[in-house]
């Protein structure tokens, strides 16, 4: 998945919203929990508070309550419950028996919630108010703590923790499934709308087919509209081409009349020229309508073209020429490779090749297919003169020719040059094994 992928983007934009909103919840959860068990904790300690009051017998010194509390921990040695009554007018304190030899040092003037340590590693919270009791004496002023340990509140927030944690990650994960199923149904029309055009560069389609919600319907018909536009230009431009080439044939066949006619009448010399410039216009028609029906590429569309079989087919053809009827043809193809390119480009490209092979051959031309680097490759070699070394750089420059000794216009190399700028494709020219010219073409494999 491309980092620019919509789908990533969105996923990932709802993984962190999750993972944020999880963990917020999970510390507000928190919070809430523990201070729900403390203000429960408080409250408890604030009702044994009001019960020791009601106990305490004002003239005992010191202090005494008239009965025990009614939950025993208060009297089992570091039960977990405690309370301490210290008299103000005495100094004299009684405690709890859960709290055996130890004490509470109650911070001076204070009244309210404070944390204690006790041996054993115990941790308490503690509660402490001053109370007027009134006696036969007169009113008396006590200091009344009472506590509980901390390490269950501790233990009961950690367990809470705990089981938030397992919860929240499986609600996260069904959350974070559900965001990835809505992204699958969101952005399935899109796909569609994709292997649509696809289908359209591929030739398979000339326009996005299907139904779309109607969010994209109408990008989907403006699209439609482009791809018939583009359409209707294209026939136009090629109708134009196509009647203005058979226009030009008319006059053209009219100046190989005329040049024949100087030829009788002795005039030669005029009569080679005006051939010589009726065929390389006649040429250079050809070359301008071949060119006007290669299909253009937009790097994103796929093709799939048999190798082989284009080879198989042109050389079928070239046998039944005169030329190549008295050649010697070798195929040797291995494995049939299928290229990224369209067959009837393929059929033109593989033609123009072995057609120029043809007339530079002596007698022999070679065919031969192989693997590299992931590209399929096609070297075409004959026996004929060659090339110097020095000029195979200029070799498929269009209009050039580097032998005038038979007749064309060097155009058919030039045409094989653009099918294979258009199709990602790259071609070689060498001095062969058997003689004469190599040419290697180098094709992307079809995806």
């Amino acid at each position: 998945m491309s980092v620019y992928s919509l789908r990533l983007r969105l996923m990932s934009l709802a993984v962190v919203w999750v993972i944020v909103s999880l963990v917020a919840a999970a510390l507000v959860l928190q919070y809430l929990f523990t201070t729900n068990v403390e203000r429960s904790a408080r409250e408890e300690m604030t009702a044994t508070i009001a019960r020791l009051a009601a106990l305490i017998i004002p003239e005992a010194n010191p202090p005494a309550i008239r009965s025990p509390l009614a939950d025993p921990r208060y009297d089992t040695p570091f039960g977990g419950r405690y309370w301490q009554i210290e008299a103000i007018d005495t100094q004299t304190v009684t405690r709890s028996r859960s709290m055996w030899d130890e004490g509470i040092d109650v911070p001076d003037n204070y009244e309210g919630v404070f944390h204690h340590s006790m041996p054993n590693d115990r941790h308490l919270i503690l509660l402490t108010r001053r109370l007027q009791v009134d006696g036969p004496a007169g009113p008396r002023t006590y200091l009344v703590t009472v506590g509980q340990d901390h390490d269950p509140i501790y233990r009961a927030t950690q367990a809470f923790a705990r089981d938030t944690t397992r919860l929240l990650i499986l609600l996260g994960g069904a959350i974070l499934a559900a965001a990835y199923l809505l992204l699958l149904l969101g952005l399935g029309p899109i796909s569609r709308m994709r292997q649509s055009i696809e289908a359209v560069h591929r030739g398979d389609a000339p326009r996005l087919e299907g139904r779309f919600p109607s969010e994209i319907e109408p990008l989907v018909d403006e699209l439609n509209r482009l791809l018939a536009v583009r359409a209707v230009m294209t026939d136009r431009a090629r109708a134009r081409a196509a009647d203005l080439a058979h226009g030009l044939k008319t006059p053209l066949a009219a100046l190989h009349g005329i040049a024949d006619r100087l030829r009788e009448s002795g005039n030669t010399h005029e009569a080679d020229l005006l051939q010589d410039l009726s065929y390389e216009m006649s040429e250079r028609v050809d070359y301008q309508l071949k060119l006007s029906v290669l299909r253009p590429r937009t790097g994103t569309d796929n093709a799939s073209s048999s190798l082989n079989t284009a080879v198989l087919r042109t050389l079928a053809v070239l046998k039944k020429t005169g030329r190549g009827e008295t050649l010697h043809w070798v195929a040797e193809l291995g494995t049939d490779y299928l290229v990224d390119i369209h067959r009837q480009d393929l059929m033109e490209l593989v033609g123009v090749l072995m057609e120029n092979a043809a007339k530079w051959a002596s007698s022999r031309v070679v065919v031969q297919s192989r693997l590299a680097d992931n590209r399929a490759i096609l070297n075409i070699s004959d026996d004929g003169p060659g090339i110097a070394d020095h000029h195979s750089a200029r070799l498929g420059e269009r209009g050039h020719r580097l032998d005038e000794s038979l007749p064309g216009t060097g155009l058919g190399l030039a045409i094989a040059r653009e099918i294979l700028a258009l199709n990602n494709g790259e071609i070689s020219f060498t001095r062969a094994d058997i003689g004469g010219l190599s040419v290697s073409v180098s094709l992307p494999l079809a995806r």
